[in-house]
């Protein structure tokens, strides 16, 4: 016997209550919205939830415990229009849970920092007495895109990351001076000229930034989903260090650079 729900019987003595002395009895009009069955997401979640519940052994998602055992839709389900754009989207595609754009969108903002080379490379040269140079700054560039994901540098005894999971990692520069960017190796140069070339903005830009050199760090998405936002400046900043210390062969553990 199917469960009879409280809500039921108050639906009912409510429209006694708000009809009353009403006689609709010769009122024909039907109104057929078919439930969930209207809506095309609406059936693959049912169907999903079927799925899970047969695989877990225990009710998941289920459009007849919507309202009082009255299934979902009993009105229409309207999809939703973006706000400023043409398009019409369902609404269940607007959740992040739904939306894998709105997760990458999430995890690039968590995954990203911004830190300046200038402090290091002055430091390398006016402390230790190193050279740096566009072959010294591409050198640093291959170091740092082998140990960002997670491996292993100048000291091996270290556990590495699988290359395969942490594909997504990178670190590229950008600076105002043309020169220095064209002589560095492009796949690691964020081409400002290339990128924002529309009224004028690649010029502001350079302006803005001028002969400063930067890195952009892309610490693998992963580490943002397993820890949480703050983990992005620990991460870069090991990894950062490290590549130093391999690139303008350091002694391990040097701190010249470290802040």
């Amino acid at each position: 016997m199917a469960y009879k729900y409280p809500s039921e019987k108050i639906f009912v003595e409510a429209l006694k209550a708000k009809f009353a002395g009403l006689d609709l009895a010769d009122q024909k009009t039907k109104y057929v919205r078919a439930g969930f069955v209207q809506n095309a997401r609406k059936r693959e979640f049912q169907a999903a939830g079927m799925r899970v519940a047969e695989q877990r052994g225990i009710k998941q998602y289920d459009v007849n415990v919507h309202l009082g055992g009255m299934t979902l839709g009993q009105r229409q389900l309207v999809p939703y229009k973006l706000s400023t754009q043409p398009d019409i989207v369902e609404g269940d595609d607007l959740h992040y849970v739904n939306n894998p754009a709105m997760q990458q969108m999430w995890d690039d903002m968590k995954r990203t920092i911004i830190v300046g080379m200038d402090l290091a490379h002055e430091t390398l040269e006016k402390r230790l007495g190193k050279e740096v140079t566009p072959e010294s700054i591409a050198g640093y560039m291959e170091a740092v895109n082998h140990t960002m994901p997670g491996a292993a540098i100048v000291q091996e005894h270290m556990v590495e990351t699988h290359p395969g999971l942490v594909d997504d990692c990178y670190v590229k520069m950008f600076t105002g001076d043309d020169e220095l960017a064209d002589e560095i190796d492009s796949q690691y140069v964020i081409n400002i000229n290339d990128l924002f070339d529309k009224e004028g903005q690649n010029e502001k830009l350079k302006a803005a930034i001028g002969k400063t050199t930067w890195q952009a760090v892309h610490i693998p998405t992963i580490v943002v989903r397993c820890c949480d936002g703050g983990n992005t400046s620990r991460w870069s900043a090991m990894q950062i260090g490290m590549s130093f210390i391999a690139a303008y062969n350091m002694c391990a553990g040097e701190a010249a650079v470290a802040d």
